[in-house]
């Protein structure tokens, strides 16, 4: 008997992120691994300034390890086309996708590592890899790095990001290094994602009033704050508060406090 094909993409659609992105979770040797990456990462960051090549390498390492637990992926590292380098690229599966990821990701991802405690990312950098994206077949890229990308709402790198986003359709995400440290106690990745591209898709529609005014904030603490504001008006109670705070949780991650 053949099955039909939107009940198959329905079967798909229906698995958890856990069956596309293996968690860390229940696996003793991948949380040993994740934990030397994590270390060396911390460690890397009082070397002299000369070994500044190896310090990429190391953050690169985790990426790799990362990438690595997308089912049936191909990682490729430091690849030199031309002059188009790129530190991870990363061929996801071309047997079985969910939507989320055909949809909105595609077949392969670019990431960027920068292992850099003293500057963030910025316009330059942002411009770099949406450039890189369609040179490399690529319509997704990620930074993953100490600091994240630099600057706040439509201003400077992280405003760069989401011109882009606006203009030319090609979500770039970012993690840092201490975002990624919830993989170790059974996060999954592909979730974090798919909560950074929501993130970056809303923001960019956001029409709302800028309040609060304050520097480089991720959205989902700029909508907590415009909670606690509606609820000092006494437009929201405790209970409502806490439901939408949920409801912002579910959609775009937890917020990681500095």
């Amino acid at each position: 008997m053949k099955m039909d094909f939107s009940a198959l993409s329905n079967i798909i659609n229906d698995l958890t992120d856990d069956c596309f992105w293996e968690p860390l979770q229940g696996d003793d040797q991948a949380i040993e691994e994740f934990d030397k990456h994590m270390a060396l990462i911390e460690e890397s960051q009082d070397w002299d300034r000369r070994l500044n090549w190896k310090k990429g390498r190391v953050l690169e390492d985790l990426a790799v390890f990362l990438f690595e637990r997308f089912i049936d992926s191909d990682v490729m590292k430091n690849k030199r086309p031309g002059d188009n380098e790129t530190d991870i690229e990363t061929r996801l599966s071309e047997k079985i996708l969910p939507a989320f990821m055909s949809e909105n990701i595609g077949q392969r991802i670019i990431c960027e590592c920068k292992n850099k405690k003293t500057s963030s990312i910025d316009v330059g950098v942002v411009t770099k890899l949406a450039e890189l994206l369609p040179v490399r077949g690529s319509r997704f890229g990620i930074f993953i790095s100490i600091l994240g990308v630099g600057g706040y709402a439509w201003k400077y790198g992280e405003g760069k990001r989401k011109k882009i986003m606006c203009k030319e359709g090609l979500p770039i995400i970012s993690f840092t290094v201490k975002e990624l440290k919830v993989l170790r106690d059974g996060e999954n990745f592909l979730t974090m994602i798919k909560q950074k591209f929501y993130s970056l898709v809303d923001e960019v529609d956001d029409e709302s009033a800028d309040f609060p005014q304050e520097g480089n904030i991720e959205y989902n603490k700029r909508i907590f704050e415009i909670f606690e504001h509606l609820k000092k008006c006494e437009i929201l109670n405790d209970e409502e508060e806490k439901l939408f705070q949920q409801r912002v949780i579910e959609r775009y991650g937890p917020i990681i406090n500095d």
